[in-house]
């Protein structure tokens, strides 16, 4: 190895700024001792907790969501929570039939899906509710209801498995996984909370059991036009 002794420093420098420059080179060719002040090794039990703690809270905030829908739309409510729950449970069927690693994208995807769910439920509810409240019969509000609402639920959605399309092609590793789970919470909402629940509410309305029981469906009896 060869060692250079002398060094000469060339250029329009000034003798301060020739000074300066070789306390820098000289300052890097010394050697410095450093204390530890403080560190930290980080584990797998890291993304182990924060998978327990995503999971926690998704399940706090679905359970927030049924309580919300039992206490706001009553029978109705009642109808969406079963739905709901037939909708994950078939969503994690899916992703294990497909061998899917659930991450934190995917919980994520996950409890968007069922805020989509429960959106298409909400926008049939209330014009369900609505129809109810212009003296329409508890059958007619609900074939109106439904029949109005399937359109803006439609779009809704079409532009939501849009959007995870573009990200699932131009995306890698968590976004594809994120918008694969968004797509199929969608598709299996279609099933659950649009056709299910529509399903499940038109046998009871159809049995004349929720004839001029307009409280079951969170309407009071004094909103109705003609009562």
């Amino acid at each position: 190895m060869l060692r250079e002794t002398n060094v000469t420093i060339t250029g329009d420098f000034s003798l301060e700024e020739t000074e300066f420059l070789a306390d820098i080179l000289n300052a890097g060719a010394l050697p410095v001792s450093l204390e530890e002040v403080y560190s930290n090794a980080v584990g797998a039990s890291l993304g182990e907790q924060a998978l327990e703690q995503t999971l926690i809270a998704g399940m706090i905030g679905v359970a927030l969501v049924f309580i919300y829908m039992l206490a706001y739309y009553r029978f109705m409510g009642v109808i969406a929570t079963i739905t709901l729950s037939v909708y994950i449970y078939l969503v994690m069927i899916f992703f294990n039939a497909i061998q899917g690693v659930l991450t934190l994208p995917g919980i994520a995807a996950l409890i968007l899906g069922v805020g989509m769910a429960v959106d298409a439920n909400i926008l049939t509810y209330e014009r369900i509710k609505e129809e109810l409240k212009d003296g329409k019969s508890v059958k007619s509000a609900y074939k109106a209801g439904s029949r109005r609402a399937l359109g803006t639920i439609i779009d809704a959605n079409i532009t939501t498995i849009i959007a995870a399309a573009v990200m699932f092609y131009f995306g890698t590793s968590a976004v594809q996984g994120f918008a694969v789970m968004l797509i199929t919470s969608i598709l299996t909402s279609f099933i659950t909370a649009v056709w299910g629940s529509r399903v499940l509410l038109g046998l009871w309305v159809n049995s004349r059991t929720l004839n001029r029981k307009y409280w079951l469906f969170g309407v009071k009896g004094r909103d109705v036009r003609g009562l």
